[in-house]
């Protein structure tokens, strides 16, 4: 089907332009255009060209440009449409978002800016004739042009065709932000062999966390689990998540209920540990008081149950103090929760006995020092000292490696061996007598607790290079213990 041509044979003129732009439309043959900024594309179909804030598009078939200067141009050709383009880029429509596609395209190929000496328009056309595409079409000293870097070697012909020189003046894009790849093989390689290394290590536990434990040490849980099958460096696919929650329920009954999570490579045990109940009942049990020591009662507060003593009675160890039968005013008897402070004066031994010497540890400042490192649970050895032979004291220092509060799977471990050397020195009656007063103390607060001591009696004696002591204490206390009474069905 013929194309339609436009009647009007006189030049139309769009006043609608910009003010520094004009146009002249001579039928559907030819356009005349002042004050462009440039080609942003050019081949035998379409015409991009910068005129001001606006964008002029000409399309049509076997189009040319005739004549191209730094503000103006003419295109010749079969002109079949004219569209006016306004601030494309800052739109996100149709049109914006194939210029953003076609700016990231240009990019990742990579573009060559060059200049033209000679006859531009001629070369310009045989380019659009060959059908090479072009943009950013300029003229300031000289006409320069864009083109994809693969495509530079194809102007060569069209060049020596019309005479003309070409000259890269810059080059942008991915390909040659690149380039110095090319001269590091090694690097690249390196890189790939890193990228292959984390997809791998990715398929593997890295770490596993446990939380919620309170009296349930952090690391018999971990050993438990390793035990399991649960580890650092097994693969993800091998862990049974709730098959390893019942065995480590079995394993840790004082859990009151216990998970087992993974969140990418990290495996989290989660639980909470059974807190204990208060006896409800324990008040309403039948219990005697009997006595725990030896004494004569000071003074009684009787609760409840049946006194059996009364005040200045002598008692002895395991004596009826309360007893839990009670009678009424009836005289019907029911059992009762005895209850009641019984204080007594008591009397109580307390010995222990004291070499007259002790052994001192000095360090001589001798230290050897280990390294390795843990990955996925596999020691490796970083340094090559062996364990020294000989009295040495370990302090051992493990550093885990966190990013972004997440456990790596690597770990530095290190071990400081001290040197350190005993001898035995001899110790002085006072020193000796302090350290036996001190072992006295804590055997008071273990038997009496909190009693009040009224009295006491020191008695030391040093035989064969041990000291002896002795002390001999009244003290006021409760002697009251309660006993279940249990009956029989």
């Amino acid at each position: 089907m013929a194309e339609k041509k436009i009647e009007n044979k006189r030049p139309q003129r769009f006043n609608s332009l910009p003010m520094s732009t004009y146009m002249e439309v001579k039928g559907n043959r030819e356009v005349v255009l002042e004050g462009c900024r440039g080609v942003l594309e050019y081949d035998t179909d379409v015409v991009r060209v910068r005129a001001g804030r606006m964008t002029l598009r000409f399309t049509g078939r076997c189009l040319v440009i005739r004549c191209l200067t730094a503000d103006s141009l003419v295109v010749e050709g079969f002109i079949t449409g004219i569209e006016f383009l306004s601030s494309y880029t800052s739109k996100l429509g149709r049109e914006g978002l194939c210029v953003i596609v076609l700016h990231a395209l240009r990019w990742v190929m990579g573009t060559v800016r060059f200049s033209i000496r000679g006859a531009p328009e001629q070369f310009l056309n045989q380019c659009a004739r060959s059908g090479i595409s072009l943009w950013n079409i300029e003229k300031n000293e000289t006409f320069t042009a864009c083109i994809f870097a693969g495509g530079y070697r194809h102007l060569l012909p069209a060049a020596r065709k019309t005479k003309c020189v070409l000259k890269v003046q810059e080059r942008r894009g991915m390909p040659f932000r690149l380039a110095f790849l090319r001269r590091r093989k090694g690097l690249v390689a390196g890189a790939v062999l890193a990228f292959l290394l984390i997809q791998v290590l990715s398929l593997h536990v890295w770490s596993v966390e446990v939380s919620g434990n309170e009296g349930i040490p952090t690391e018999q849980i971990e050993s438990v689990a390793a035990e399991l099958g649960l580890k650092p460096g097994v693969w993800k696919k091998d862990v049974q998540a709730k098959l390893l929650q019942q065995q480590l329920m079995n394993a840790f009954p004082q859990a009151s209920w216990l998970s087992v999570n993974t969140s990418g490579c990290l495996v989290q045990i989660e639980l909470e540990e059974l807190s204990e109940k208060p006896d409800l009942d324990a008040n309403k049990r039948a219990c005697n008081i009997l006595a725990k020591a030896t004494g004569q009662i000071l003074y009684m507060e009787v609760y409840a149950g049946t006194p059996e003593v009364k005040e200045g009675d002598a008692v002895v160890e395991g004596q009826l103090l309360l007893n839990a039968v009670v009678e009424d005013t009836y005289g019907r008897s029911t059992l009762k929760h005895a209850a009641g402070k019984i204080i007594a004066a008591t009397k109580h031994t307390f010995t222990t006995q004291v070499e007259m010497q002790k052994e001192i540890v000095q360090e001589t400042g001798h230290v050897v020092t280990r390294r390795s490192a843990t990955l996925f649970g596999l020691r490796v050895p970083l340094s090559f000292t062996g364990k020294p032979d000989g009295v040495y004291r370990l302090e051992a220092e493990q550093v885990r490696l966190k990013v972004m509060d997440s456990l790596l799977p690597i770990s530095f471990y290190t071990e400081n061996w001290v040197e350190e050397t005993r001898q035995t020195v001899p110790l002085s009656q006072e020193e000796a007598l302090e350290k036996a007063r001190e072992d006295v103390a804590i055997q008071q607060k273990e038997q009496i607790g909190d009693a009040k001591i009224t009295a006491q009696e020191e008695t030391v004696e040093v035989r064969d290079g041990v000291l002896y002591y002795r002390v001999d204490v009244d003290c006021e206390e409760n002697i009251g213990v309660e006993s279940e009474v249990f009956l029989q069905s």
